[in-house]
């Protein structure tokens, strides 16, 4: 599959004592992807990311407890059924993102991924593979967790945002996400 959550992965869903700044953690496996610009063809605008996205959103509904998931209420009117969110429209979010990028084989021995198989020289960390542009993974992240978590992505005003080289079992990637209410102590640690 193109994106799992590995049994060991919970969704943390978190509150501050005064039950303010809610906050949730989750981890989605699978090589991250960078969204793919908008297309137009025969006179339509298609979203080319569209199946990829749909991926990772249903892996994060499927781990999200069932309280948390978004509600949608018919009222007839197509203009006004925006769903029911975690993060309501009039807040602000902090993001924070890992993408943990799948190695190339050329990093094991043998070219042969699995654990504990990589490379003495192998890059630890950081590598420029040719893998996106990180603010191209940001938005495939932030679009598709539109109108599930959040009711919009511009919402966010925050955005921390790293890729790395994914070092944990198979390699095989991982994008690891932290939502929160933004608040003034945010605010004045960022500036």
């Amino acid at each position: 599959p193109a994106y799992w959550i590995d049994e060991m992965d919970n969704v943390a869903i978190g509150f501050n004592d005064d039950g303010n700044n809610r906050r949730i953690k989750f981890t989605i496996r699978g090589n991250p992807k960078v969204l793919v610009r908008h297309r137009t063809a025969r006179g339509f605008m298609y979203n080319p990311s569209k199946a990829s996205q749909d991926l990772f959103r249903d892996c994060l509904l499927e781990a999200l407890p069932q309280e948390y998931h978004p509600i949608i209420i018919d009222s007839g009117d197509s203009d006004s059924d925006e769903p029911t969110v975690m993060f309501p429209e009039h807040e602000f979010l902090k993001l924070s993102l890992t993408f943990r990028m799948k190695r190339p084989n050329n990093h094991f021995i043998g070219s042969k991924p699995g654990p504990g198989r990589l490379k003495p020289n192998a890059p630890l960390k950081y590598y420029n593979n040719r893998s996106g542009d990180v603010d191209n993974l940001c938005k495939f992240v932030m679009d598709s967790l539109n109108q599930v978590l959040y009711a919009d992505d511009r919402q966010v005003v925050c955005l921390n945002a790293i890729k790395v080289l994914d070092s944990d079992g198979d390699c095989k990637g991982s994008t690891d996400v932290e939502i929160s209410v933004l608040n003034d102590e945010d605010e004045n640690n960022i500036m």
